[in-house]
C-alpha cells in the first residue's frame, strides 16, 4: 500500500464512523432516540391484515402516517419471488398532505426511523418541510405509479 492509499482508508474510516447515528427503538415507549436523545414515537398498527405507523411527536401529535403497500408484478417474478410481490411505504406527511413512497426496508420501526433520521424529516421534534418537499420530489410516487401503468 502506498501512503496515499493508507491515507484515503483512514480518512474514510473516520467519516464513516463521524456520519453514523445510532438509532434505538424502545419496544415498551415506542421511543426513537439518535445518539442517546429522543427524536420521535413509532407506532405499528395492523388493521384487516394491512400494517401502518403513525410518527408521532414527543406531546403525541401525529406527523407522519406511513402506510405498508404491495402489488403483483409480472416482470417481477423470480424464483426468489414467484409472485413477483413489489412492496414499498407510502409517507402521508398529514400538515402539508404530500405523498411519497419509499422502497419496502421490512417492517421493524427501526429501519423505518433510518428512513426519517437519513433523510432529516424530523428535527427539533417537528417536520422539517424543506427535508419533506425534497424527500417528495425524490421519491415521488413510484410505485402506484408504475402500478397504474401496469394497469392500462
Amino acid at each position: 500500500f502506498s501512503m496515499k492509499t493508507i491515507f484515503l482508508l483512514l480518512f474514510a474510516s473516520i467519516a464513516h464512523l463521524s456520519y453514523s447515528q445510532d438509532i434505538v427503538f424502545d419496544k415498551k415507549t415506542n421511543d426513537i432516540t439518535v445518539d442517546g436523545a429522543y427524536v420521535f414515537d413509532v407506532v405499528r398498527a395492523k388493521v384487516n391484515n394491512v400494517y401502518y405507523f403513525e410518527i408521532l411527536d414527543a406531546q403525541g401529535n401525529k406527523l407522519i402516517h406511513v402506510n405498508y403497500r404491495d402489488y403483483n408484478d409480472i416482470s417481477e417474478t423470480s424464483s426468489a419471488n414467484p409472485k413477483g410481490t413489489v412492496r414499498y411505504f407510502e409517507f402521508v406527511f398529514l400538515d402539508s398532505k404530500q405523498k411519497a413512497e419509499f422502497d419496502y426496508p421490512g417492517l421493524k420501526q427501526k429501519w423505518l426511523a433510518k428512513i426519517i433520521v437519513a433523510n432529516k424529516l424530523i428535527v427539533d421534534g417537528k417536520l422539517d418541510q424543506k427535508a419533506v418537499d425534497e424527500f417528495v420530489l425524490i421519491n415521488g410516487t413510484q410505485f402506484s405509479d408504475r402500478m397504474k401503468r401496469g394497469r392500462n
